[in-house]
């Protein structure tokens, strides 16, 4: 009995730990698209225009997804 709890709980841990380096899709995408983590600079101006860039560069690609969409498929 003791064997049998002791491997589900290794079992748990390795399936966590799985979760933890792969997360998923779309929260990791987007943390790791807004919020680098190896900034080059410490100024926190630069670091918000890239921040600010980047999600205008989404929503950009976003509206030109919908937009060719909007004109193809209709």
């Amino acid at each position: 009995m003791t064997d049998r709890r002791r491997d589900s709980e290794q079992e748990a841990r390795r399936t966590l730990e799985a979760l933890r380096h792969e997360r998923d899709a779309l929260g990791g995408f987007f943390a790791r698209w807004f919020a680098p983590r190896a900034a080059q600079t410490d100024d926190p101006v630069e670091m918000w225009g890239a921040r600010i860039g980047r999600g205008l560069s989404l929503i950009a690609v976003i509206l030109i997804c919908l937009y060719l969409f909007w004109i193809y498929v209709r």
